[in-house]
């Protein structure tokens, strides 16, 4: 796998198989405990292992016996407590705490029966209570034993095999692209910890909102001076826009002091300073591509023909009160967006790529409006979707360096808190619920459609400004070709680009392409077998393809020599070995084999008296064009 903090994951994974093993069991276990399943993420942790099996990092028996084992004792646990307690759990805390919760598992149990305890055991939101509701409600030891061994022993399975052929699919595609395999894998587990974040805050938060704004209305009336930054908000019979800018104001001075305290903070600093690392490693043309669409879901021109669109139907359907507060929203956004780029880099950007803030308070803000046409137990679905889109906007954000870490998050809670405040006064007045299917289809088509013209019109935006003290790091190694380990620039050469390449092309060796995308293609036009026609992927050094590329044929394999230009007249690169390989079934390429210590094959090219080989330095071959 992947150099790195991956490769240290999956190295400590396969030394520590016992330690694994115990983890596995543990997490099993305490997401099949009472209500502990609710917090613990336990289809997104056995998706992970799953890739793991398939990455072939994990073994799927041992993998498949911890989980089973863990999730017999944690639900046999609950199950007891059930048992013991009867009735009276009802009473106890926290079971009191979660009466939808409690109500749902009865209704599940009283339905089916014991079967309850094997279907459950595959249906998440009742997993975490069946057990228990099971001995509560007096349910055969016996036979919940049985049903409970037979469901822990198919249910590791069924969630594992997703991830197993997700798995399986980048350890394939990591022999073609390695780090873009590695960050398929990142954007996943992104996506898995959003929606499971986002549904356990949806999940407290909303049987509580209610009592909440409650006790929000009265203390603003016992409150009179106070009370008016909030009573606009909860209160139909008090206006909104007092209340709206004086928190407007608050999130403004909440920002400039944050960032204030952030820029000198050696903590956030260090802490920004290890996220550039992260998305530097990450760099290369492979990655580069899907991570510009990503980007421009945000860009501006995006986000403003998604306004524009959303506010046009809801004038067209007379919903003049939800559109005066989404155009309230997007406006608002924009301008805190532009303030807080200017607060951090100095310079007004008013037209670009990198306003999270926005593009959070529009999407949160748009989740407020279509949830309500869901039905209570979908309704945060609206809320997941829009969470995961500013998501991976953001992490494009931080890939392409445009916003530091600590401001792309500061960003995503304060936009997600303004619409959510702007929400709260919007609702206080309407309770009317919205066809969601119009809504939904405007505003992510439009998204997904609009970020590629933004694209194509405004490639510009999307230029990666590296940090300096990131570049300049001293590096004399390649980040690997695929996944085979960093590869030592052992060649230095002074000369011309044109004599360089007359002497090769003179020896024999022919002159590649260089390219990513374009090798991928043609390893999938390739007849199989045909090696004239084969390709050979290129190595990345600083993030960066090679500039020049020679092949030779030797011994039924390849020999590959890989250029990178330094400065003027000055090149770096090393010598490899490469043999024929197919990967996915079907592609075939030439793939790396060994770099090459033995580099007496470029002796016969740069010959005296044109150049001078000095081969007296143990860290690289020295060879310099003699100049007349």
């Amino acid at each position: 796998m992947e150099q790195g903090w991956v490769k240290d994951i999956f190295d400590w994974v396969q030394a520590n198989p016992n330690w694994t093993g115990i983890i596995i069991f543990l997490f099993a276990f305490g997401e099949s405990i009472l209500l502990v399943g609710i917090i613990l993420p336990g289809a997104a942790f056995l998706l992970a292992l799953g890739t793991m099996v398939g990455l072939g990092v994990l073994d799927l028996t041992s993998t498949w016996i911890w989980a089973s084992v863990g999730a017999f004792l944690g639900d046999g646990i609950s199950f007891w407590i059930g048992h013991k307690y009867k009735r009276s759990l009802l009473k106890m805390w926290p079971m009191y705490k979660f009466p939808d919760l409690i109500s749902k598992g009865e209704a599940f149990f009283s339905k089916y029966g014991g079967v309850s305890v094997f279907i459950g055991r595959f249906v998440g939101p009742v997993r975490p209570i069946i057990p228990a509701i099971g001995g509560m409600m007096g349910m055969n030891v016996r036979l919940y034993v049985l049903i409970s061994l037979v469901a822990s022993i198919l249910w590791s399975p069924f969630y594992l095999l997703p991830g197993i052929l997700f798995g399986t699919a980048m350890d394939k595609m990591a022999a073609i692209a390695g780090k873009l395999a590695v960050l398929i894998l990142v954007l996943a587990a992104l996506m898995w910890l959003v929606y499971w974040l986002i549904s356990m805050v949806y999940l407290l938060l909303v049987p509580r909102a209610y009592r909440w704004l409650s006790a929000l209305l009265a203390w603003t009336q016992r409150h009179p001076v106070l009370g008016k930054v909030t009573s606009g908000l909860v209160d139909p019979r008090q206006p909104e826009k007092g209340s709206l800018a004086m928190l407007a104001f608050l999130v403004m001075l909440f920002l400039g002091l944050s960032i204030w305290l952030m820029a000198d903070h050696a903590g956030t600093v260090a802490w920004n300073q290890k996220s550039d690392l992260f998305f530097y490693s990450f760099h290369n043309p492979w990655t580069e591509m899907p991570m510009k669409w990503l980007l421009y879901l945000g860009h501006d021109l995006t986000l403003l023909v998604v306004t524009v669109l959303v506010a046009a139907w809801l004038s067209f359907r007379r919903l003049h009160m939800v559109m005066n507060h989404w155009l309230f929203v997007s406006f608002s956004g924009y301008v805190f967006s532009v303030l807080i780029v200017r607060l951090v880099a100095g310079e007004w950007l008013l037209f670009g790529s990198a306003h999270v803030f926005w593009f959070a308070s529009l999407a949160a803000f748009w989740a407020v409006i279509v949830a309500s046409a869901y039905p209570i137990k979908w309704r945060s679905w609206p809320y997941v979707v829009a969470g995961l889109l500013v998501s991976l906007h953001s992490f494009a954000v931080l890939y392409f360096f445009q916003l530091s870490l600590g401001v792309v998050l500061l960003s995503q809670v304060s936009g997600g808190f303004w619409a959510l405040v702007v929400g709260i006064a919007f609702r206080t007045r309407s309770r009317k619920q919205f066809l969601g299917f119009p809504l939904k289809t405007i505003f992510l088509l439009t998204l997904l459609l609009i970020s590629v013209v933004s694209w194509l019109l405004f490639p510009q935006h999307s230029v990666v400004n590296k940090p300096e003290w990131v570049v300049s790091q001293p590096r004399t190694t390649t980040t690997g070709w695929a996944n085979d380990g960093e590869q030592k620039l052992d060649v230095v050469i002074h000369g011309d680009e044109t004599v360089l390449v007359d002497a090769l092309q003179a020896s024999g060796w022919q002159q590649q392409e260089i390219r990513s995308w374009g090798n991928l293609y043609q390893a999938l036009v390739t007849d199989s077998g045909d090696q004239e026609e084969m390709p050979v992927f290129a190595s990345l050094h600083r993030g960066e393809l090679e500039s020049m590329m020679f092949t030779q044929n030797s011994d039924g394999g390849l020999l590959v020599f890989h250029l990178w230009a330094q400065n003027e007249n000055q090149w770096q690169g090393y010598l490899s070995m490469n043999q024929a390989k197919e990967s996915l079934y079907w592609f075939d390429y030439w793939g790396f084999e060994s770099q090459l210590e033995d580099k007496s094959v470029l002796r016969t090219v740069f010959k005296p008296p044109q150049f001078i080989v000095d081969e007296t330095d143990d860290e690289a071959w020295l060879i310099r064009q003699k100049r007349k």
